[in-house]
């Protein structure tokens, strides 16, 4: 099969060495807030993020946060129709259940699901900020699940000066789409509060493939709320809270075509509060957490009831051990509770992870910097669990940084694969996995490429095997994924921008057969304009290829992988600024009406058209 990823990237880097002698900075360097257990300035972590900002996702106009996600390198994402549906997001080839999702510190991945994870379907933009993605394996920081890498969400933040800011979006469309917010932001002189109410409702598109004769369009109905806020007592004490409230209803479909009555109903709740307070050597933070994921799904002729918990406290502290050097280290308790039912036969369940872990970071030199992490997991089924970290950052020069990292991992089993109802295994053990990657990064004045290197090995691998007697099962052996990715930007001119990314990525399981709805290249590219006249736009293309998808065959259900045919699929975005209070925009989703599928027998969106208005006051 022929791909026309190595012109595309010639160009974008012939282009960056052409503008490469050019002097200036390019952007200031960002302060990355997941990278490890304290707050880092970009260019002195040597894990691999990438950073979505509010103005980034607005930009692209999309509904779905998981859109905007997988403009990133590394990030895949494939869903079972229209929005609301099930949507799994993937980093570099590893599932949803190897990915904690965070939003305001809150674990929002769901107890109650198959195996845990979070599902981005009825997640929208609006109403959330700033947005990091962490690669690799990331137990040291993070804990059980974190082998892919991890994601963290911020609501809508608070003005970066004191006073208040309210901020609103209505926007309409094909499939009878309508969605609106209205947020507001304070800040004053100890401190800040934000919150954001959001409404989300479509008629949607048939989520078994339309082309294969499937008529019955999926709607989809969703409400959500964020608060955050934090208060200074002292001056050596800090309060602060977050809240996540979301209630949602969505029509969808099996594999098998239509289904005229099978719905569902999610509901999310989440909060966390915290208090932080400075002894003069030492800071500390205590914090709890709560999160609740309600599922319904009354027409399945099966479980229909489903809810899952988490409990948790933690407590941080940080020293400074001189001009360079400074210790992390802290606790933290998880209880994890599971429930679902039938009507007549409950299934309740439960197991708890206690924590101690510490990070060390030295400033070896002004140009090289080291952190060292650790984290000992004792889990109430298996017992201890040791894990770590070791990344170093070195500024080769003043605008190229190299990164290199090695990580340890663990994924406990779901309480699903352990305790069912849905191929109950008790005798599964913790997965554990091993990550490394490389990478480096060049500045050069009017726009910046980074290449990275990366694999991550997963031994001991859980999964569902439908052949007789079917169920989770441990697999010996060892899943590996590894590949390349290469992004960059540059000014063309100073109204015009070219932005892109690629991945390639091998993904293999333990007797190397590809892992399925993985494709091996993966290619962002586009163009953003804002010009003087208060006109802005985007323009950006998205091509994936060589993917494989898992069928089961009557009579013996053995699993055979099938090919998936590549895609490109386009999307268009124009804006006007009206005046200062005041934007409005067309988005053109498929702009070419590309058919295509990210999973197979189930339908994507046909060219939409959708207008809106945005602005803050």
């Amino acid at each position: 099969m022929k791909h026309p990823i190595p012109a595309l990237l010639g160009f974008l880097l012939s282009t960056s060495a052409a503008v490469s002698q050019e002097a200036g900075v390019f952007a200031l360097d960002e302060i990355i807030f997941s990278a490890g257990l304290t707050e880092i300035e970009e260019e002195r972590t040597g894990v691999s993020v990438e950073v979505l900002t509010e103005e980034a996702v607005e930009d692209a106009s999309v509904v779905q946060l998981s859109d905007a996600l997988e403009t990133l390198p590394g990030v895949n994402i494939t869903r079972n129709g229209p929005l609301g549906t099930s949507t799994t997001l993937r980093i570099r080839g590893l599932n949803g259940n190897y990915i904690p999702v965070l939003i305001d510190g809150i674990d929002v991945t769901d107890p109650s699901s198959t195996q845990t994870n979070f599902n981005f379907g009825p997640l929208n933009t609006m109403g959330l900020g700033r947005v990091e993605v962490l690669y690799g394996s990331q137990s040291a920081i993070y804990g059980s699940e974190a082998i892919g890498g991890v994601i963290s969400i911020s609501s809508l933040a608070a003005p970066e000066e004191n006073g208040t800011e309210l901020r609103y979006a209505l926007e309409g469309g094909s499939y009878d789409t309508w969605r609106g917010m209205l947020g507001i932001g304070t800040r004053f002189d100890r401190g800040e509060l934000s919150f954001s109410i959001n409404r989300v409702t479509t008629d949607g598109f048939s989520a078994a493939d339309e082309d294969d004769g499937n008529i019955e369009p999926d709607g989809f109905d969703s409400t959500a709320m964020n608060f955050a806020g934090a208060y200074d007592l002292t001056e050596s004490v800090t309060i602060g809270a977050a809240l996540i409230w979301q209630d949602s209803y969505y029509n969808f479909d099996t594999g098998s075509g239509d289904s005229l009555t099978r719905f569902g109903t999610t509901e999310l709740r989440g909060a966390r509060v915290y208090t932080q307070f400075n002894t003069g050597v030492v800071e500390h933070e205590i914090a709890a957490q709560y999160s609740q994921t309600s599922r319904t799904d009354p027409n399945s002729g099966g479980r229909t009831n489903f809810e899952g918990t988490r409990t948790g406290a933690s407590y941080l502290g940080q020293a400074s051990l001189g001009a360079t050097q400074a210790l992390s280290f802290g606790a933290e308790y998880i209880d994890e509770t599971y429930f679902s039912t039938n009507g007549t036969a409950p299934v309740n369940a439960e197991y708890s992870i206690g924590s101690v872990f510490s990070e060390y970071t030295n400033s070896l030199t002004p140009t090289l910097d080291l952190s060292l992490s650790a984290r000992f997991d004792d889990h109430s089924e298996f017992g201890g669990n040791s894990t770590g970290r070791a990344a170093l950052a070195w500024r080769v020069a003043p605008d190229t940084t190299l990164r290199a990292a090695l990580a340890t991992g663990f994924r406990a089993p779901s309480l699903n694969e352990m305790f069912g109802p849905f191929g109950a295994n008790a005798n599964l053990q913790p997965e554990t996995s091993r990550s490394a990657e490389i990478g480096i990064e060049h500045d050069f004045g009017r726009g910046q490429i980074g290449v990275s290197v990366f694999q991550t090995e997963i031994d001991n691998l859980i999964d569902y095997v439908q052949a007789a007697p079917a169920g989770y099962r441990q697999i010996s052996g060892t899943t590996t994924s590894r590949g390349v990715e290469i992004s960059g930007e540059v000014e063309l001119s100073a109204a015009l921008t070219l932005f892109g990314n690629y991945t390639y990525t091998d993904a293999k399981d333990e007797v190397n057969a590809p892992l399925s709805r993985v494709p091996q290249h993966d290619l962002t590219l586009g163009l953003s304009g804002d010009w003087n006249n208060g006109w802005s736009g985007q323009f950006s293309l998205r091509y994936a290829a060589d993917r494989l998808d898992t069928i089961y065959p009557a009579p013996t259900f053995t699993e055979t992988l099938v090919d998936m045919p590549s895609y490109t699929v386009a999307g268009l975005t124009l804006a006007r600024q009206v005046n200062d209070t005041a934007e409005i925009y067309l988005r053109v989703d498929n702009l070419f009406d590309k058919e295509y599928q990210t999973t197979r027998g189930y339908g994507t969106s046909d060219r939409a058209f959708y207008f809106g208005i945005r602005g803050t006051f």
